[in-house]
């Protein structure tokens, strides 16, 4: 995760007070080393010269690379102020209409001007970073006044440049990579924007617009239409377990079973005509 983030946002590397107390220590000490250096003038001391002075130029060379670069890249984003104003100006109501289309476009171009800026802050911050150690002429007449072995003090007065140039070099390196490293980012955002400008003024975005609204209209619509055939099934008829007995027809007669005594039973049946009841109703006549 941090991975990603360090790459969508670069920044410098957070060093700890203990870290920069030892860098500190370190370069003290290494200071003490060169100062305690003796018979430099005795042992070829034009190889020692020689080689402490390409190690200072070598110095000199990294810090110009870093000025050169920052200075390009605050150039590189003052040329392009007048292409994003013209994108802004230049932007069509296909990409930038109400709606998702002109808010994308909106925060991806406002990303791009964030990088830009970020760009121009660190090379700005590379570029102020002015600690820097050389050996003037007035170290060169002290050193005769003293009466000082010249190859000695040369030489480690050269040494000592280099060794105290270098902390400020690698700052100056620090900034300047974040500040390259936000620039190629602003231009990917960038590209990606004037891919998006084409793209949106032949109809692609607004046709893949379309199809979600319709792919979306047809998922909310799944659970109504679900719903509505559920409610308009008729409801199942409910069998009851209790067997029912057939009602007597007209063309069955009614059949009265004798009893030990012996009755004239006349008996008259006609059809219901109530809708609650069903079948025929029937009246008996009984005689003595």
């Amino acid at each position: 995760m941090r991975r990603w983030l360090s790459t969508l946002w670069p920044h410098p590397e957070r060093i700890s007070a203990v870290e920069q107390d030892a860098i500190r220590q370190d370069g003290i000490d290494l200071d003490a080393r060169i100062k305690r250096l003796r018979n430099l003038s005795k042992v070829e001391p034009s190889v020692h010269l020689e080689a402490a002075r390409r190690i200072s130029d070598e110095e000199d060379r990294r810090k110009s690379g870093a000025e050169t670069r920052a200075t390009t890249f605050i150039a590189s984003v003052a040329a392009l102020i007048p292409l994003m104003t013209w994108a802004l100006g230049n932007t069509g109501s296909s990409i930038c209409s109400m709606g998702w289309g002109c808010f994308t476009w909106t925060v991806v171009f406002d990303l791009a001007v964030v990088y830009f800026v970020s760009a121009a802050y660190w090379a700005l911050r590379s570029l102020a970073v002015a600690n820097y150690h050389v050996i003037g002429v007035e170290d060169i007449v002290q050193i005769r006044e003293d009466g000082k072995d010249i190859y000695r003090e040369l030489i480690q007065q050269t040494l000592l440049q280099a060794r105290k140039n270098r902390d400020t070099i690698n700052q100056k390196l620090t900034y300047i990579k974040i500040a390259q490293r936000r620039f190629f980012n602003g231009l990917a955002v960038l590209g990606l924007l004037l891919m998006f400008d084409p793209v949106s003024r032949f109809g692609v975005v607004s046709s893949l617009q379309n199809e979600v609204r319709s792919w979306g209209n047809s998922i909310a619509s799944a659970p109504a239409r679900s719903l509505s055939a559920k409610q308009l099934t008729p409801p199942e008829p409910v069998q009851s377990a209790v067997p029912q007995r057939p009602l007597p027809t007209s063309s069955q007669p009614l059949i009265i079973p004798s009893s030990p005594k012996t009755h004239d039973v006349k008996h008259r049946c006609a059809a219901v005509s109530d809708p609650g009841r069903q079948g025929q109703q029937c009246e008996w006549d009984v005689a003595n």
